[in-house]
């Protein structure tokens, strides 16, 4: 069975592959990837394989969960300004998107909201109900890969249980051995007797 000598390096990092999209960051990707690799206890070179198959799931999951999340405060931040009429501030979807991203609501962005006729609850429901398409296509790809994590995540247990059975194969002919030898029969004479009745 083959190891994985390096330690937590993913086997695409070897390859010099990379996972990450503009904007993100590859670092951050390759830091969670090594958490994930030390938490499953991967070493062979198919458990680190299918580690990073989960992985690879867990961040398209939660790039899709940060897209919705991104369309429905720029749809918010939209409507916000779109049915505002009290003059405030120039900029006012600007205020209320990044305001809405960093997620505080201050004094400003209630305004914006209120001024269209809207509390925050009813503002993102009515995002929510304008999008619905694209959120529905958003959830259809998280449940995909939610499909895919549960595959590879049988895989892994398989492969990693495979690994444990021959441990514990090995433990036991081993404890055996001990066993034998502790009551003088030494372990030629048990396998020349296995053999004899054979």
């Amino acid at each position: 069975m083959t190891t994985n000598t390096s330690g937590a390096r993913s086997l695409s990092s070897l390859l010099g592959m990379v996972h990450t999209l503009p904007g993100e960051s590859q670092e951050q990707y390759q830091l969670s990837l090594a958490a994930l690799i030390a938490d499953l206890g991967a070493v062979t070179v198919l458990q680190v394989y299918l580690a990073e198959k989960i992985h690879d799931c867990l961040w398209w999951i939660h790039r899709y969960e940060a897209e919705k999340r991104g369309v429905l405060i720029a749809r918010t931040a939209y409507l916000a300004d779109k049915g505002n009429h009290a003059s405030l501030t120039y900029g006012k979807e600007e205020h209320a998107r990044n305001a809405l991203f960093s997620g505080t609501l201050d004094k400003k962005t209630t305004q914006i909201i209120a001024g269209a006729h809207h509390t925050l609850e009813s503002i993102q429901q009515e995002a929510m109900a304008d999008r619905q398409p694209e959120l529905m296509l958003l959830d259809q790809q998280i449940a995909l890969q939610v499909k895919i994590l549960t595959g590879l995540q049988r895989a892994y247990e398989v492969a990693f249980s495979r690994k444990l059975h021959v441990e514990r194969l090995q433990l036991q002919n081993e404890l055996l051995r001990r066993d034998l030898e502790g009551k003088g029969v030494a372990a030629a004479e048990v396998q020349a007797e296995v053999q004899v009745h054979e």
